[in-house]
């Protein structure tokens, strides 16, 4: 029981410590390389590509349906 209420009163000391100090960091605006490569991020769909035993490319598109599964063609 000692142990318990040990580390309740140190958890709390911790959480009100933490909560007082806290603040918000001003966050510095995207560079203009980093926002033109999140093109790729926001794409809804993909392509899967691979190439058979002869080298030749072969490539499905790729997408996710309303339910989170991956669906090719």
């Amino acid at each position: 029981m000692p142990k318990t209420a040990i580390a309740i009163g140190l958890a709390a000391l911790l959480l009100a410590a933490a909560g007082s100090g806290a603040q918000a960091v001003p966050v510095a605006p995207f560079s203009k390389a980093m926002i033109s490569g999140l093109s790729d991020v926001t794409q809804a769909s993909w392509r899967q590509c691979w190439r058979d035993r002869w080298g030749r490319l072969h490539c499905r598109r790729c997408w996710r349906d309303r339910w989170g599964r991956v669906r090719c063609r």
